[in-house]
């Protein structure tokens, strides 16, 4: 596998050239696949517990996600095309093999979790409910996605164990290999982890108009640019692929939002960025790029977690403190118990209390990607300078 740093920065033009595809694609798409949905009734259902204020959103149409992965394939496809790689007689050919394997591995993981959003969102609409897919079942697939992917890599002995520690022009890529053992480990085991734990953290990030759609072209977008840097070109063109399709999806799904990307687009965005992470070795970049969706994820856990243990509860025998928070965590008891914030996930609690103080729910939106966009300028730059 190449792993070698570019010289320089290079031209981004490709990059740009290959967002602003994506882009004008779904730009021009979307008017006509709303049109679509609406048709077809094809509309979102809102969950009782989320907050009331979402009641207006219902009927509005879903499973818009579909648009910007058809704007990924478009673009990557064109870069492919113009670059020459299918039909290069000049490049090597191993190089040429790797290229289209990491492009191909990525956008499959990619669309197999997207696949699992349709079944998702197709069991809401048909059954005209927020019930789709079981959440052990969407677990259990992800891992699954994610232990096929960290398996082809294995097999074609990609680096799955190089993780890039820093890149910088004009420098070797300074790298950290692991061990032949603990790269099959983390193959085997982390990887898959990583594919469902950013699938769901993004799925629980998108409850606000326009809120992950714009966390995520900004990440997709620092990805694109750590990717070029260290040599991974053909990497960062998904990547910025899928940064221009969101921005367009954007236009669309921004408050009031004409179309919601459902789980669809959620958990293919979730794929995507695990898998290019992963074939690109920014795992340890990606910890705090991806800040924003872990403490989402965190919020559920620590909400559930925190409702259970206060649930009054008087167990027939004595029994120790670990005992009883372990029975209360594990058993469904009646009663209520106390929430640690006013809803999870922890953007609903910003909006709740926004809301109180007459603040609008897009608002909130923009504080999030402002400080997606500072995190993800802070993660670029100390990837690319020496401290």
């Amino acid at each position: 596998m190449n792993f070698a740093l570019t010289s320089s920065y290079g031209d981004y033009l490709p990059l740009l050239a290959v967002a602003a595809t994506g882009f004008i694609f779904c730009a021009g798409f979307y008017p006509f696949y709303i049109k679509w949905l609406k048709s077809k009734q094809v509309e979102q259902f809102i969950r009782e517990e989320g907050p009331q204020s979402h009641a207006v959103k219902a009927k509005t149409p879903t499973m818009g996600g579909i648009g910007f992965i058809l704007g990924v394939f478009v673009a990557t496809g064109f870069m492919i095309y113009r670059s020459g790689i299918v039909v290069s007689e000049t490049m090597d050919a191993t190089y040429q093999f790797n290229m289209l394997l990491m492009i191909s591995l990525s956008i499959t993981c990619a669309f197999a979790c997207a696949a699992l959003g349709i079944a998702d969102d197709y069991g809401k609409v048909s059954s005209k409910s927020n019930k789709g897919l079981s959440a052990r079942f969407r677990l259990f697939t992800e891992f699954g996605l994610g232990l096929i992917l960290a398996t082809i890599l294995l097999f074609f002995d990609a680096p799955i164990g190089t993780l890039v520690l820093q890149s910088r022009a004009g420098h070797p890529l300074d790298i950290f290999v692991m061990p032949d053992m603990l790269a099959r480990a983390y193959g085997l085991i982390l990887v898959p982890f990583l594919v469902a734990a950013t699938s769901n953290a993004v799925n629980l990030h998108d409850g606000m108009d326009g809120l992950a759609a714009g966390t995520s072209s900004i990440c997709f977008a620092a990805l694109s640019f750590m990717l070029f840097v260290c040599g991974k070109s053909e990497l960062a063109w998904v990547a910025s692929a899928a940064s221009g399709s969101l921005i367009a999806f954007l236009l669309y799904n921004r408050y009031p939002a004409r179309v919601f990307m459902g789980d669809t687009g959620s958990l293919f965005i979730g794929g995507l960025m695990a898998s290019l992470v992963v074939c690109g070795g920014l795992t340890l970049w990606f910890i705090p790029l991806s800040i924003i969706y872990i403490i989402e994820s965190i919020s559920v856990m620590a909400q559930v977690t925190y409702f259970k243990l206060s649930k009054p509860f008087q167990p027939e025998k004595p029994m120790s403190a670990p005992s009883l928070a372990l029975y209360k965590l594990t058993h469904r008891l009646p009663g209520d118990g106390k929430r640690l914030l006013r809803m999870a996930p922890i953007h609903h609690h910003f909006e709740a209390i926004a809301a109180e103080k007459g603040k609008p729910e897009w608002q909130v939106v923009i504080c999030f990607w402002l400080i997606q966009l500072v995190i993800a300028l802070a993660v670029c730059f100390a990837f690319s300078h020496p401290l």
